[in-house]
């Protein structure tokens, strides 16, 4: 008995130190070794009690400290990043929407891997026997009462009654909140739990500072004003010489914009509603704290400033469009919080066509087209494509990659034709929008692109990082002016713009 405790035992505190290896953190301070510790070594303690199996819970805990090693190791080299406390909310999107997650990580290992972990822990708990004997009734017992446990310790920490005081303590260990840094001073486990509850202590007093700082105000009769955030999308022309004649709408969209440039977006490679948040809402990820890795998971569950409140309250119809499941990311219950009067996912597009799996953007912008028509002048509307969502691997495509330039040396030539194409179909649905809002006489057309692809060679390494973006007014703008600008900027610059053409 003592040596399937100990046996077990150590699997569980190699766990923990294979993922402070991981991650390069160093064994120092006692109060955040032992905060790193304590979910394997209670996770261990409540496996066990769950299972009368010190052995079978050690191999649990390495099998659940390999997978979030994993996590980690994929989430840095697709997206530049390290696993954090926000990446909880991606547990369930992984089940639901597994084409956006176990693409990237590869499917048969991702299978195989499972299969293999369900296998070793079945033959162990035929193998292993138990350390005490219950009856079924007893053991199934013990089983509930350790999720329940399981359970409280990771709701209870969280709970407002007891966040303030957890929060003075670990701003005492003095966490610099940048992910990377903190990892390697107190390690992976202690710093989700310190930027988890430092962001939940801190949520309610930075919204309401965007509250008080709120955005100007919407211009009446400015007419149907459209924004557009394209998946993935970036001016190609910018990559090469050779893609000169890429993107020719938004090249006439530029052109003949108000304001046009780079954009600075909060993320890179995914992690679109990031972008989402700073344009629609002018909030920035200096504003959003912890937050900032996740802003919809909490901080944009509440009533914020943004540009669809401004237009509700000047009396316009605002209208969002995602053709994408309403859920995914929670959005069904961030946008009405953000003023949309109506969030309209892929139930409205069963029968639209697809490409690469996904709803093409040319449906979409006949679907907006239609909103502009029968909403007429008084509409807010926001689009945010999904058609050049990756991975593109080429599944479910219609059509070939795009032709890249010969010269061009890059190692992923037909995954960056993909979203080459891809990119090429959103581009595509900028006349489409501008005919609709001219036919009410005026309006204004914003579009940017919410982040790079995550694809090497034209684009990781790169030290640029930004988007691009227009602001365009139907019939072209009097005063043209190119400025580069972040994400968040975006909402105050087109009603500043919106307040100036009208003369206000």
């Amino acid at each position: 008995m003592m040596l399937q405790f100990a046996i077990g035992l150590a699997l569980a505190l190699a766990t923990w130190i294979g993922l402070r290896l991981l991650v390069g953190a160093r064994f120092g301070r006692g109060a955040t070794l032992a905060l790193d510790a304590l979910p394997p070594l209670l996770g261990w303690l409540l496996f066990t009690a769950g299972t009368a199996r010190p052995i079978v819970a050690g191999i649990g805990i390495a099998a659940l400290g390999i997978g979030l090693g994993v996590a980690d190791r994929v989430k840095r080299i697709v997206l530049d990043e390290p696993v954090v406390f926000a990446d909880r909310a991606e547990l369930i999107e992984v089940v639901r929407h597994p084409r956006f997650y176990i693409a990237f990580v590869g499917t048969g290992r991702m299978i195989a891997g499972t299969i293999a972990i369900v296998v070793l822990v079945a033959a162990l708990l035929w193998a292993e026997p138990p350390v005490w004997h219950a009856s079924s009734a007893g053991q199934i017992g013990l089983a509930l009462l350790a999720a329940a446990i399981g359970r409280a310790a990771f709701v209870v920490p969280g709970s407002r009654a007891l966040r303030p005081t957890l929060a003075r303590l670990y701003r005492h260990l003095g966490p610099t909140r940048d992910p990377d840094t903190d990892m390697r001073a107190m390690g992976l486990l202690a710093t989700c739990i310190i930027h988890a509850t430092l962001a939940g202590d801190e949520r309610e007093g930075r919204r309401e500072a965007m509250r008080v700082r709120g955005l100007p105000d919407w211009t009446k009769g400015a007419g149907p004003v459209v924004l557009v955030q394209g998946e993935s999308w970036v001016d190609a022309r910018r990559l090469h010489l050779g893609l000169g004649d890429s993107m020719p709408h938004f090249a006439a969209m530029s052109a003949g914009a108000a304001l046009s440039g780079r954009l600075t977006v909060p993320c890179w490679g995914a992690n679109t509603i990031r972008s989402e948040l700073a344009a629609v809402a002018g909030i920035g990820p200096d504003e959003l704290g912890l937050d900032r890795f996740n802003p919809y998971e909490h901080f944009a569950q509440a009533p914020l400033p943004s540009l669809a409140q401004a237009a509700r309250a000047a009396g316009c119809r605002t209208i969002c469009v995602h053709p994408y499941a309403r859920s995914f990311y929670a959005r069904d219950k961030v946008m009405p919080h953000l003023g949309f009067d109506a969030f309209i996912g892929d139930e409205a597009f069963a029968d639209a066509e697809r490409d690469g799996g996904y709803v093409t953007d040319a449906a979409l912008a006949r679907f907006a087209a239609e909103i502009i028509a029968r909403e007429g002048p008084d509409l807010f509307l926001f689009l945010v494509t999904i058609e050049n969502h990756g991975p593109w691997d080429g599944v479910n495509d219609k059509v070939p990659p795009a032709a890249l330039p010969s010269e061009w040396e890059v190692t992923d030539r037909v995954a960056i034709g993909r979203w080459l194409r891809h990119a090429e179909a959103t581009d595509a649905i900028i006349p489409v929008l501008q005919t609709a809002i001219a036919r009410h006489g005026g309006g204004w057309l914003g579009f940017y692109g919410d982040h790079q692809p995550s694809l090497a060679g034209a684009f990781t390494g790169q030290g640029d990082r930004r988007t691009d973006y227009a602001l365009w007014p139907v019939g072209g703008a009097t005063e043209r002016r190119r400025e580069d600008i972040a994400a968040e900027d975006i909402a105050a610059r087109l009603l500043e713009l919106m307040q100036r053409r009208s003369g206000g």
